[in-house]
């Protein structure tokens, strides 16, 4: 693994508007990374917080260089150190920066690309893929294997769509006859997607009835998500594994939904958490923590 100099480390995370302090010398080099608990001599590595240091960090060499929060106790092992308000952050900000090469795609192969759909330079597409009809796809975007884009869906710059994702296919919306027949409700609109937004493995979002499905700028979408038709993600928003969003459900910016339900229709609040296996049956506010079945307050974020 390449060696990299720690002053230029200390340069990228200037770049960044990261508040830091450097305690060592930044001519030292790192030759990788490591977990704490199996450090690998000559890496950097982080620690959430003092107690966790020293019940998994039992060896006596030193520590080339770690991110630590601030009012750490320090130890003769620790040679350099980064002192971040969130050391987490700051890591793997730097791990993003210096030791991550994006997945390579073999782009191509067993593909639909309909003659309608408009493919922007830069754009990689998996293999045993479908672009549907009017599909937009934005520079720089990376769609995996095995992914369904279905007609009159947009998708911004430089996004990531993983494995067996489907965008854009018919919501589950029916109504009853007279004679008490079910039939599919039709779904005539699409799904707009903004920037630098990712969408996990086998996530579903449906098309809105009439508008479209709305995904905002920067986005986390994780795996096994389902985001019905008509919701609207503002951006910034956070979707843990499993989380399933009813038909119609708004999410205000830079909230975190923790593999969460939530019933058709609810307003969801800007900045705000609703923590793990939550069932939300009303609206949300902003600035809040949320959790339990049904969900309850539980605190100002």
């Amino acid at each position: 693994m390449k060696k990299i100099k720690i002053s230029n480390i200390l340069q990228y995370m200037a770049e960044m508007s990261e508040d830091f302090e450097f305690i060592g010398d930044e001519n030292d080099t790192i030759s990788g990374y490591s977990s704490l608990t199996n450090y690998v001599n000559g890496t950097l590595t982080w620690v959430r917080n003092h107690s966790f240091y020293l019940e998994k960090y039992k060896h006596k060499h030193p520590i080339n260089l770690i991110f630590l929060p601030p009012n750490f106790e320090l130890d003769s092992r620790i040679v350099n150190c980064i002192i971040s308000d969130d050391p987490h952050r700051a890591f793997f900000l730097v791990l993003r920066e210096f030791f991550y090469t994006p997945e390579r795609i073999c782009s191509g192969n067993n593909n639909y690309i309909s003659k309608t759909a408009t493919i922007s330079d830069g754009v990689v597409i998996g293999n045993n893929c479908t672009i549907g009809e009017n599909v937009v796809i934005g520079k720089g975007t990376r769609i995996y294997n095995n992914v369904v884009i279905a007609n009159n869906v947009k998708i911004g710059v430089n996004c990531l769509v993983k494995s067996g994702a489907i965008i854009g296919e018919e919501g589950h919306g029916h109504l009853v006859d007279k004679s008490g027949i079910l039939h599919r409700i039709v779904h005539l609109g699409g799904v707009a997607i903004g920037n630098n937004v990712e969408i996990g493995a086998n996530t579903c979002i449906d098309r809105g009835a009439l508008d479209d499905t709305i995904i905002g700028d920067n986005v986390k979408i994780d795996n096994l998500c389902h985001v019905a038709h008509n919701c609207i993600l503002e951006n910034g928003v956070f979707l843990a594994a499993n989380t399933m969003l009813a038909g119609s459900v708004s999410v205000g910016k830079n909230t975190r939904l923790i593999s969460i339900t939530a019933r058709n229709g609810i307003n969801i609040g800007s900045n705000s958490i609703v923590g793990f296996g939550s069932v939300v049956v009303k609206n949300l506010e902003d600035n809040s923590v949320y959790y339990g079945n049904p969900t309850e307050f539980k605190g100002i974020k």
